[in-house]
């Protein structure tokens, strides 16, 4: 199977149910809506705006921030009683700290990690050059060869 060749729901119908899953919530709980739409807003836009292929970069700044919003969302859902309570509720400092912590996590683990693995690959090649270098001395050694 080759790369660009795809199973299950393509891209279209997937931002085509998730547009129609939004739509409804928008259209029966405007107010608990727009109190996740506070706290999803940064990632989204990061999404957005993300030039790196794939989006991975955005993608990794809304998975961060989805996971550091679950308990706000569900307090948003349970607690707020209409469209002020619940954009209060998403703008409450601590609230919104967490998230947006969450979400410049996801983009510091994006912008640090491909810098560690080169570092550790770096270290893994040049153990394994000293490793070819003394085998190669030692035969070299073995069999009597100028090298």
């Amino acid at each position: 199977m080759s790369g660009t060749q795809r199973t299950g729901v393509s891209i279209g119908a997937m931002l085509l149910i998730v547009g129609l899953g939004c739509g409804t919530v928008i259209a029966l709980a405007p107010d608990i809506a727009a109190g996740v739409l506070v706290l999803q807003l940064p990632g989204v836009l990061a999404w957005l705006v993300d030039p790196t292929p794939g989006r991975a970069v955005g993608r990794t700044m809304l998975l961060f921030q989805g996971a550091a919003s679950i308990r706000p969302i569900l307090s948003i859902w349970f607690a707020c009683d209409g469209l002020n309570a619940c954009v209060k509720m998403a703008l409450d400092p601590s609230t919104y700290l967490v998230v947006l912590l969450a979400t410049i996590f996801g983009f510091g683990l994006t912008q640090i990690l491909p810098i560690v693995l080169k570092l550790f690959d770096e270290d893994r090649v040049r153990k394994r050059r000293a490793n070819l270098q003394a085998e190669r001395a030692k035969i070299a050694e073995e069999w009597d060869l100028d090298g």
